[in-house]
């Protein structure tokens, strides 16, 4: 196998490896998209539900349950 023949048979899976990266990443940032809108949507529906005190208790009680970034 010859120079250019190697570089080709390395560089065409890693351009492929590559290309799945960027999938999942896109995937992943999309999930966190559509979560935070779920959030969201479920905050705005408790504030017109009650008592504003009580409300921001379950709010900061499910923030303390998520995960955060280190």
């Amino acid at each position: 196998m010859d120079l250019r023949e190697r570089a080709t048979s390395v560089l065409v899976p890693s351009r492929r490896l590559l290309r799945r990266k960027e999938i999942a990443i896109d995937i992943i940032e999309a999930e966190i998209r559509s979560a935070q809108h779920e959030t969201f949507l479920e905050a705005a529906k408790l504030v017109l539900t009650g008592d504003p005190v009580e409300i921001a208790r379950k709010l900061h009680e499910r923030a303390e349950l998520t995960v955060r970034p280190e």
